[in-house]
């Protein structure tokens, strides 16, 4: 317990409080290797803050000590000597910053462990329970270790004995905790360090060589491949001769030039070969030490040379890594498996002298001005620390103030915020109007000119195109003479007769009227003269007609130029108005706004004034500090304002450039119109007479022939129209691809537009998104727990979402338990039931081999050993049944790695269906055996768990709906789509073998067989008349002992002639129309209650064919889905029902023969045909089968309509991310390599794109073989 709440604590509270306090502070993680001497002290801080003083210091996480000082700065001793470091005093030397405290607080000791067994975090009682444990060294924390003498950093490495002396002989901190080094644990990564060393030590070289910064010494070696770093070292030594350096940012073959320019310097400065490398070593890493220890000999051989004047340094012990650092250059050099160079002793090899020792100096008596600087040097971290403790307490206060006084007068400051802002506001506001008025204007100006254009250019064109218009015109009035005339002809020669005797008529009347022909005569003159004339008048009329129109043509331009002229002078006359009215009242307007301003600017500056006189320092310096921030800031925003709207200020420019341009054009032409202006009036008025006056003579012609023109008109408007409406469709109907496709391409980028602006939304606003989903998430979630407590009627969906906290006991954790033992008892009998099932095929084929004598009985008693011995023996499989094969603490490190990767395979494959529905098609193409294709299931099923679950049963639905479309889009018709053999089919078939399947079959199809077929033993359904012929004069002769007299050798059509005969056929057609009808009744009956994964991939089926063949009618694409239900699912299960669990008994050969029966006919209903010529003796039921037919397409119409898969399953993408259980696959070790090397093989195939994650799961992996290895060799517990 901890301490009381009311007083003291008891002495076993204190020592668990103790405890806890130096758990905290051993428990730190280990930023660096320990150092040598004791930490310094630092005091603990008092805590204060208030709106005047705002000093807030909080324990700091040392580096270099403990992980929090429990001393206060307030009681720290301090004296002269302690408080006369300056600024400038606190500034350390490079050689200072090698702090020589201890990471650890003070050690915990066993009995200290021991009594955090009471305390309330669970963390603090496990690690109670591993200092009770003997075995307790894995969670040791190093105490400090010396240094080798004269190597500054360099650990001493000595042997421990703790582990294994008695308890006794553990002193010191009194626990076996405190007895081991940091260094041991290093042990293990002392090559891998000493070499870090030696490459420190050449990068040191080469970049004094070549003044240039390195990559970290982690990273050198990658660095050092593409040779631009050896290459620069030539050129460095080279400075008077210029080398090709070869630089690519990706490493190319191209790269070794640089590495062969390298060894020819190596061989000009005579290197021996004994320490230069190949190329290989560097450009394929295969021995980057040998690199390193090629550029230490390289650099003693400079020196040796006189070429450079320096030595290349010793680092070792004096560089300090990081634990992973060291653990993977560890784990580098041992997969390298190259042999260490050594590196000791190279300069003598090349005859270097060592570095003369300096000689001891007798120690200096130490003064007083020394101690105290060398005490100084000793505690400058904590001076330092307390400098930057007071000054930033100073600070804090200094802040304090301001913020005080800004509060003082926040009113003020808002008040001049608003006036400023109301300034920049009025400002933008004139601004903006001013230009508004002049991109209004020019708008305005613009328009006109573009109508003006577009209407000149229309006239132009018709002008261009007057003879094509006459042209056709002419033609259509041909075209409509000859069908008037061939109408006429027509019809003459259909009225021949009545012609001619019509003429006989005409004839006998112009002789008998021959007295009156001269009368006659002169009457048919008078009306061939008023025709003449007729004619004469309109041939004039539109001789006329045309004249004015070629006159009105000639004279168009005129008349627009003085109608342009006209409008231009009304709006320049208008425009000069209105600029004088406002320029006459704008110096009004200006002097009222001035006064306003200015009025109210003085009241406001008054009271400002009034109510600043007091602040009148502190206002000077705070308006100074904001005129100067305000100017930056409004500096800064023009300048980016400028840069940023560069574009339209030059739009501006060139605008207005040519705004002024076209006032001096309006200059120059108003000077022209006071010149001409008398001229253009006189112009103006002849031009208008005469047009009046051909107006008028046009107006007078018209109206004598108004209803000639107006039919005139209507003809030619008509034909115009139906012309122009001829042309545009026909242009339509040559371009109707490419306008759909320019429509389709349009609506397809609007769509995108709007989607990447959607997009670019979101992802600009991810946090905000995340942040109200969450938001909106957790009040639901509360208002459903709200109305789960609180309220009378909660739905339904509240419920189920918190029914787990309802009822949440023992009983349900050990339901769960035992649900998942019988789980796991269901995978392991249905894989014994596949190994048994192999067992008896193969050993059916060794008996049918042993019948025929083709092998021998040894080798069927071989085949039995091969399975185990016997069939008892076989079902007891332990590599099935063992408890737990991936027990991960006889696992290593490496092969916990591979089973993590092997979960994110199967994770991938379960959630991720395109990547198996593309290996599906690919085993398709490549027409896979028989046999690897039901071992590729069996694999399939077992990755899916065999649908136990609900969330495997989802996702191996997904699986089949997803390579079902994958092998449509791949057909190009249906035919090509009913003949495939796919694969998908054969994982359908295991998928519906399950308990719910047999339920519904044993529902569906069990009344139907045991009423009809079993319990019915004088039942017979045989169709072939032949067959019940032959069978009535077996059953006579058998009833009388007598030979029968009908002859058993005649043709079907007599056999059906008999009365016997007939009678039983019509009896055996009605029987089997009878089961049929009642197969369809409980169909639609049980209809609902079929398994939901079998509706929805026939919905789905169905959806993929109407999409992918979209001229095909929805009623036959539902016909084949049908189709495929009843052939895939019902067939089989009816075939075989013993099989399917419809029945429990197997069925007798005659049951077998009347079940055959009925299912030749329903599968006839099924297919959507009547019986042909091939059952010619069914046809009688084709009545029967054609209204079935319609009657069975309303059932597959409600079969497919189910809901979606997420919502039945209440399963979504993201249902596993949070999930509180993680799903669970049972699986066998070789099935997992299996799946593994099955994907690896066709991984291209799979995974086009080379950044696919599945790609880089499968390369994670590596070879299947090797991990088979691995993980079949790791020693499993006993």
């Amino acid at each position: 317990m901890g301490p009381s709440a009311t007083g003291g604590t008891t002495g076993s509270d204190g020592n668990t409080a103790g405890g806890y306090k130096a758990a905290r502070q051993s428990l730190r993680p280990l930023p660096q290797a320990p150092s040598a001497s004791p930490p310094p002290t630092l005091k603990k801080t008092h805590l204060t803050h208030s709106r005047m003083q705002s000093y807030d210091e909080k324990p700091k996480y040392q580096h270099n000590g403990p992980a929090y000082s429990p001393t206060s700065l307030a009681t720290q001793p301090t004296g002269v000597n302690a408080m006369g470091l300056n600024r400038a005093d606190s500034v350390s030397r490079r050689s200072q910053q090698h702090s020589s405290s201890s990471p650890h607080g003070p050690v915990l000791s066993t009995p200290e462990l021991k009594d955090l067994k009471k305390s309330t975090t669970s963390h603090l009682r496990t690690l109670s329970k591993f200092a009770g444990n003997e075995s307790s060294e894995d969670f040791t924390l190093n105490s400090p270790t010396p240094s080798v003498v004269g190597m500054h950093g360099r650990r001493q490495l000595k042997r421990t004995d703790s582990t294994r002396g008695s308890k006794s002989t553990v002193t010191g901190h009194g626990s076996a905790w405190a007895e081991r080094n940091w260094i041991d644990k290093q042990r293990q990564f002392l090559q891998a360090y000493e070499y870090l060393c030696h490459i420190g030590e050449a990068k040191e070289w080469i970049e004094d060589i070549i003044h240039t910064s390195l990559p970290p010494i982690v990273q050198l070696e990658e660095a050092l491949r593409n040779g631009v770093t050896l290459a620069e070292i030539v050129q460095a030594l080279h400075p008077n001769q210029t080398f090709r350096i070869f630089r690519h940012p990706k490493l190319q073959f191209r790269h070794s030039d640089n590495i062969a320019l390298f060894f020819r310097f190596l061989a000009e400065v005579e290197l021996p070969e004994l320490f230069r490398f190949e190329l290989i070593d560097l450009y394929e890493k295969k021995n980057i030490p040998k690199v390193i220890y090629c550029i230490h000999a390289l650099s003693w051989l400079l020196y040796r040379k006189g070429i450079v004047d320096f030595r290349i340094g010793n680092l070792v012990g004096q560089l300090e890594f990081e634990h992973h650092e060291l653990e993977e250059m560890q784990k580098g050099l041992d997969k390298s498996g190259v042999s260490m160079p050594s590196f000791a002793g190279m300069g003598a090899s090349f005859g270097a002298e060592p570095e003369p020792e300096p000689e001891p100096e007798p120690e200096p008596v130490e003064s007083e001005d020394d101690r105290i600087a060398r005490e100084l040097g000793e505690n400058e971290a904590v001076c330092l620390e307390l400098q930057a403790q007071m000054r930033g307490a100073l600070v804090r206060l200094g802040l304090g103030h301001t913020m005080h006084d800004l509060w003082d007068a926040e009113e003020k400051l808002i008040d001049l915020q608003s006036i400023i802002r109301g300034s920049w506001a009025r400002q933008i506001a004139e601004y903006r109007l001013s230009m508004q008025r002049f991109a209004t204007d020019l708008q305005s100006v613009a328009r006109g000119a573009l109508v003006r254009s577009r209407q000149r250019r229309r006239e132009e064109w018709w002008k261009g195109n007057e003879e094509d218009v006459v042209l056709l015109q002419s033609l259509v009035r041909a075209r409509t003479s000859r069908i008037q005339t061939q109408k006429i002809k027509t019809h003459a020669r259909r009225e021949e007769s009545s012609i001619r005797q019509i003429q006989a008529a005409i004839r006998g009347a112009f002789q008998r009227q021959s007295i009156d022909e001269q009368f006659s005569q002169a009457f048919d003159s008078e009306k061939q003269i008023l025709r003449l004339q007729a004619t004469i008048r309109a041939k004039l009329q539109r001789q006329r007609h045309q004249e004015d129109r070629h006159r009105l043509q000639e004279a168009t331009q005129t008349v627009v130029d003085l109608q342009a002229l006209g409008r231009a002078a009304a709006a320049r006359n208008s425009v000069a108005r209105q600029i004088g009215i406002l320029h006459s009242l704008s110096g009004l307007w200006r002097a009222l706004q001035a006064a306003s301003r200015g009025a109210l600017l003085r009241r406001n500056v008054k009271q400002i004034m009034r109510s600043l006189q007091g602040q009148e320092t502190m206002m000077m310096a705070l308006q100074a500090s904001i005129r100067g921030k305000d100017c930056r800031q409004w500096l800064q925003r023009t300048k980016e304002q400028l840069c940023d709207a560069s574009s339209e200020i030059t739009n501006m420019q060139s605008a207005c450039r040519a705004f002024l341009l076209r006032k001096r054009c309006e200059a120059d032409l108003q000077a022209l119109d006071r010149q001409c202006a008398e001229t253009t009036v006189l112009q103006a008025s002849i031009c208008g007479w005469s047009l009046r006056q051909r107006q008028n003579q046009l107006h007078n012609d018209l109206f004598s022939n108004e209803a000639e023109v107006m039919k005139l008109q209507a003809f030619s408007r008509a034909m115009i129209i139906r012309t122009e409406v001829g042309t545009l469709l026909g242009e339509l109907e040559d371009a109707e691809s490419a306008i759909v496709e320019l429509q389709a391409a349009m609506r397809g980028r609007l769509v995108r537009q709007k989607f990447a602006e959607k997009q670019k939304f979101f992802k600009a606003n991810m946090e905000k998104v995340v942040k109200v989903q969450s938001f909106v998430r957790a009040k639901l979630q509360g208002e459903a727990y709200k109305s789960l407590t609180s309220g009378s009627n909660p739905p339904v969906g509240t419920v189920k979402g918190f029914v787990h906290l309802l009822n949440d006991s023992d009983f349900d954790f050990d339901e769960e338990v035992e649900f998942e033992r019988l789980r796991k008892t269901v995978v392991q009998h249905v894989r014994q039931n596949e190994l048994a099932d192999q067992y008896i095929t193969q050993l059916d084929i060794k008996i049918a081999l042993l019948v025929k004598n083709k092998i021998t009985l040894d080798e069927v008693v071989k085949h039995q050993k091969h399975f185990g011995g016997d069939a008892g023996r076989l079902l007891t499989n332990t590599e099935i049944s063992s408890k737990d094969p991936f027990d991960l603490k006889a696992l290593n490190k490496n092969s916990r790695r591979k089973l993590e990767h092997y979960q994110e395979l199967f994770f991938i494959l379960q959630t991720r269906p395109q990547y198996l529905a593309r290996l599906f098609r690919r085993i398709r193409e490549q027409a896979t055996a028989e046999k690897d294709c039901e071992r590729i299931k069996h694999l399939m099923m077992g990755l899916f768990g065999f649908a136990q679950k609900t969330r495997e049963e989802y996702y191996l639905i997904k699986l089949i709906t997803r390579s079902m479309k994958e092998e449509m889009d791949h057909c190009q018709s249906v035919q090509d789509y009913l003949r495939g053999n796919f694969f998908w089919a054969k994982l359908f078939g295991a998928y519906v073998k399950s308990p719910r399947d047999r339920k519904f079959m044993r529902d569906l199809l069990g009344p139907i067989i045991r009423e009809n077929i079993i319990d019915n033993p004088e039942l017979d359904l045989e169709s072939d008349p032949m067959q019940i012929y032959l069978s009535a004069i077996e059953n006579e002769q058998l009833r009388t002992g007598q030979r029968s007299r009908r002859s058993p050798e005649i043709p079907r059509e007599e056999a059906i002639r008999d009365e016997e005969t007939k009678r039983t056929f019509i009896a055996h057609l009605q029987d089997l129309r009878d089961i049929a009808d009642q197969f369809f009744s409980l169909l639609e009956e049980q209809l609902q209650r079929m398994p939901y994964g079998v509706r929805y991939i026939a919905q789905q089926m169905f959806n993929c064919l109407v999409a992918r063949f979209p001229h095909e009618e929805k009623l036959h694409i539902l016909q084949i889905v049908g189709h495929w239900v009843w052939k895939a699912y019902l067939q089989p299960a009816l075939h075989e029902p013993e099989k399917y669990g419809a029945i429990d008994r197997g069925l007798q050969p005659e049951h077998k023969r009347n079940v055959g029966q009925v299912t030749k006919v329903i599968a006839q209903v099924a297919l959507g045909r009547l019986f042909g010529p091939e059952n010619v003796f069914l046809q009688p039921l084709n009545s029967y089968v054609g209204e079935s037919i319609q009657r069975l397409g309303e059932v597959w119409g409600n079969l497919i309509e189910v809901s979606h898969a997420e919502e039945h399953f209440d399963i979504d993408e993201f249902n596993d991310l949070y999930a509180r259980t993680k799903p669970t696959l049972y699986i066998k070790m070789a099935d997992i390599f299996s799946i593994h090397h099955l994907v690896a093989a066709d991984t291209p195939y799979i995974c086009p794109s080379h950044d696919d994650l599945l790609r880089e799961v499968i390369r994670e992996l590596g070879s299947a073989k090797s991990n088979e290895n691995e993980l079949m060799n790791t020693p499993m517990p006993k």
